[in-house]
């Protein structure tokens, strides 16, 4: 045998012997720091004050990100009864395109259909644009960004763009990790 067909064969049971990487567990490492269950504060909406509960978990055996966030509104004058925001979603990786999406329900009835900006986002910072919002002001757009502020804490922010405006901020939440302290 010459040197080269040794080579060859050496080379293809090195090959044989290793485990394929799966490409979907690669690609949700940007997102590691947002996995857990979250508490803490907000303003937004009107100046109201807020308390958030959210999570972001696995699901699906990793194939995906579930997201959830419920916030109480403190009364105002405009809502003296206060006011409660909850939205639900999923968070995928579209292998054709190349591209996250986030799609988000909420229960005033709005979807949004996000993607996230690659050029924008690095490892401690995930910024969303919308593509796709139903059952708002045509020609509006949002931006949902997340934003690491040390491992314990992060910070979310919602923007929105009406025709001719520029973008404004309606809610930002500053979030705390839990920690299970039960063993």
């Amino acid at each position: 045998m010459n040197n080269f067909k040794i080579t060859l064969l050496i080379f293809l049971l090195f090959f044989m012997g290793l485990k394929p990487v799966d490409a979907q567990d690669i690609q949700w490492n940007r997102f590691n720091f947002i996995i857990g269950y979250w508490n803490g504060s907000g303003t937004g909406f009107g100046n109201s004050k807020s308390e958030i509960v959210a999570s972001y978990n696995f699901v699906l055996d990793g194939k995906y990100i579930e997201v959830n966030h419920h916030s109480e509104f403190t009364p105002t004058p405009k809502k003296p009864e206060g006011e409660i925001h909850d939205d639900w979603g999923i968070i995928s990786f579209d292998k054709h395109n190349g591209k996250y999406i986030y799609r988000q329900f909420n229960n005033e009835g709005y979807y949004n259909q996000y993607v996230l900006n690659d050029s924008l986002s690095n490892d401690n910072l995930l910024i969303f644009e919308t593509e796709l919002m139903e059952n708002f002001v045509i020609g509006s757009k949002a931006k949902f960004t997340i934003k690491r502020i040390n491992e314990m804490e992060m910070e979310t922010i919602f923007e929105l763009y009406f025709p001719g405006k520029e973008y404004a901020t309606y809610g930002k939440n500053k979030l705390i990790r839990q920690v299970d302290t039960e063993e």
